[in-house]
């Protein structure tokens, strides 16, 4: 019987094309058991049966809102799986550079190759033995360090003559990363593209205190309603970008909304402010998607997260996980980013600091978003299954949303 899908937990990072568009996520996988990992022929086996089972049942889309899912995986999930359920365009297939290099695993890549399977090299280290590799390989992944840098036009040189494609993993710094573009990567990971002022340059002042201005509006907690309605009504882009997003299928509301006062009672006020302020950030100097996304899926995650645990307010948990990304949206440090807006304090400190109730629920989600164990004081008291289903319906909830922006 293949394990249980409890034991596995999934976090995933955005990997970026030339254009530093999304190209794909990898998917990353933490078994619930993983300090007790194990190595047997048997342990691989049930990691990649518990993987493949896991996707059947999740489905990628919700995951990767359509995008290609990288997946590490072990040598058995090569050698011994008959059949794959996934398309060949949906996933890139990596092979862990652990993995011994035999012709056993040789034959089984071709095969895989063959059937129109993206294979991955992970942390590829330049040796000899993955020369038998190479020829059935799309997708060489190259660890940078700084050390190593200089070198690396000389060493890829013979993987660009063949024709693969080069993605650099833990690009950190701009220079590193201009230097891999001319040097011919074609993919590009890392905490650098976190950072969203390599997606957006050349920002001028004077949009800054725009969108302050009027995310301070909108996030003032002595607002009416009627002041809400009538910000959002001086900008007729904004009103009808509203009012889609409220009657589309991401909200799934049973009626038809026809104004914001509307929208407001059924939806209330904390939800209306929330979305307008992400309506303003969206238009800061066309703000990429995927950090945009990124704010949609903490949104949802952390509102889940308070309503699931009791723990703080979920419309404040909503708004918390969408403020989140405003250092990136503006660039600028969250400290002065959150300072900015009359936020009551307890707010500013969960989002500076991730201090208090909300602070708590945003450290959990941060910690899902990685794959990685909840903080031990996270109090949430929810089981594996219960905070798979919950990252995995904030994550389609961001994507619905995301895709009603456009």
């Amino acid at each position: 019987m293949s394990p249980p899908l409890t034991s596995v937990r999934v976090g995933r990072q955005a990997i970026f094309d030339r254009r530093l568009e999304v190209f794909g996520y990898e998917l990353l996988f933490r078994s619930a058991d993983s300090g007790n990992r194990c190595t047997s022929t048997d342990g691989d086996k049930a990691t990649s049966s518990t993987i493949l089972n896991a996707f059947v049942e999740i489905g990628f889309d919700r995951l990767t809102g359509g995008k290609p899912a990288f997946l590490n995986l072990t040598r058995s999930f090569f050698t011994e799986m008959p059949h794959l359920p996934f398309q060949p365009d949906a996933v890139v297939l990596e092979i862990l550079e652990d993995i011994p290099v035999d012709d056993r695993l040789v034959e089984a890549v071709q095969h895989l190759h063959n059937q129109g399977y993206r294979i991955a090299l992970d942390d590829y280290l330049f040796e000899q033995h993955w020369q038998p590799l190479l020829p059935w390989v799309d997708i060489v992944k190259v660890e940078i360090t700084e050390e190593g840098l200089a070198e690396m036009p000389h060493r890829t040189a013979p993987l660009r003559e063949r024709g693969l494609t080069l993605l650099a993993e833990k690009v950190e710094t701009r220079e590193q990363y201009r230097f891999l573009l001319d040097c011919g990567f074609d993919l590009f990971q890392g905490y650098f593209f976190a950072r969203p002022e390599v997606i957006r340059e050349d920002r001028l002042p004077e949009s800054h205190l725009v969108v302050i201005r009027l995310l301070a509006q909108l996030n003032d907690p002595e607002v009416e309603i009627e002041q809400i309605a009538e910000l959002i009504a001086q900008d007729p882009a904004l009103s009808y970008k509203m009012l889609r997003l409220i009657n589309s299928a991401a909200v799934g509301l049973s009626r038809q909304v026809d104004s914001i006062h509307q929208a407001v009672v059924l939806l209330g006020l904390q939800r209306i402010r929330a979305w307008a302020s992400l309506f303003v950030m969206a238009g800061v100097d066309h703000a990429p998607s995927e950090l945009l996304h990124l704010g949609l899926f903490r949104a949802a995650l952390c509102e889940r997260l308070s309503r699931q645990s009791g723990i703080g307010r979920p419309d404040t948990g909503y708004t918390m996980g969408l403020l989140s990304i405003l250092d990136g949206l503006l660039s600028l440090p969250m400290a002065q980013a959150v300072k900015e807006l009359p936020l009551p304090p307890e707010i500013q400190r969960a989002i500076s600091h991730h201090e208090g109730e909300h602070g708590l629920l945003l450290r959990a989600a941060l910690a899902l978003e990685a794959g990685s164990p909840l903080p031990a004081d996270s109090r949430l008291q929810l089981d594996d299954n219960t905070l798979m289903d919950t990252f995995l319906a904030a994550s389609e909830q961001a994507f619905a949303v995301l895709d009603s922006l456009h």
